[in-house]
């Protein structure tokens, strides 16, 4: 009798454990791909998912991100898919036009990569740069294109108008006749050597040397103001150079 009982009690523990098979686990929960297939799913970490690996996503513009294909920000793939502006297609991805370490492949010859863009070398920092009778105009010499002042340059921890710059001062003020409606805006610079303070210090010194200079060329003093921005704003960044420093020592005569 306890056999019978024994064997019956196997053969009902038999059957739940098929019926416990049978009905398998609860969607979106899976054992293998098999439970997903009704689907067209994949069972990824016991939960099914649109895809496993960026090959299960519709097309190559789709990438395959936690289960879930995505398509992809930047996608190209020329002609059909092109990327904006000048930005180029690389592995299939907008980017900038180019890089500094690839400048060679990336942009026209004799150009450079700045901030990630071609363009010409400049031609110029300062008006020093340029051929006598044009100007520094967005780093490309150019001829003016109306009476505009130019630079006082000083030297160093000095303030003292130099010899040199007198006859700039003069060509500044007859300058100033031909435009004697504007308002003059006289800016000291400086050389990054110092501290900000003393810098802006200098700056200072250096406008008001020029602006009484201008003065005595015959500039009103009333249509005159003084700026100073210290080694802010240099003609030529990160200077390590004695020409370098110098086209930093300047004033700045703006109508």
């Amino acid at each position: 009798m306890k056999i019978l009982r024994r064997e019956g009690l196997l053969v009902v523990f038999g059957a739940l454990l098929v019926l416990l098979s049978a009905c398998g686990p609860t969607y979106p929960e899976c054992h293998e791909d098999g439970d997903c297939a009704d689907k067209n799913e994949f069972c990824v970490n016991a939960k099914c998912s649109q895809c496993r690996s960026d090959g299960d996503c519709a097309d190559e513009s789709q990438v395959c991100e936690g289960g879930s294909c995505q398509k992809i920000v930047g996608y190209c793939n020329p002609p059909a898919f092109t990327c904006p502006g000048k930005q180029k297609c690389r592995s299939k991805r907008c980017g900038p036009e180019c890089f500094e370490d690839s400048v060679a492949v990336d942009c026209s010859p004799g150009q450079m990569c700045r901030n990630n863009a071609c363009v010409d070398p400049p031609q110029c920092t300062v008006d020093a740069d340029c051929p006598a009778g044009q100007i520094c105009q967005n780093e490309r010499c150019v001829s003016p294109p109306m009476c505009m002042a130019r630079e006082i340059y000083f030297d160093f921890d000095e303030s003292a108008i130099r010899s040199d710059a007198k006859s700039t001062i003069e060509a500044n003020a007859s300058c100033y006749k031909e435009r004697s409606d504007a308002a003059v805006t006289v800016t000291g610079h400086c050389d990054d050597r110092g501290t900000e303070e003393y810098n802006l210090a200098l700056g200072d010194r250096r406008a008001k040397s020029a602006k009484k200079a201008l003065k005595g060329a015959g500039i009103p003093e009333k249509k005159m103001k003084t700026v100073s921005r210290g080694e802010y704003e240099p003609a030529v960044g990160n200077a390590r150079s004695e020409s370098d420093y110098q086209k930093n020592r300047r004033v700045v005569t703006e109508f």
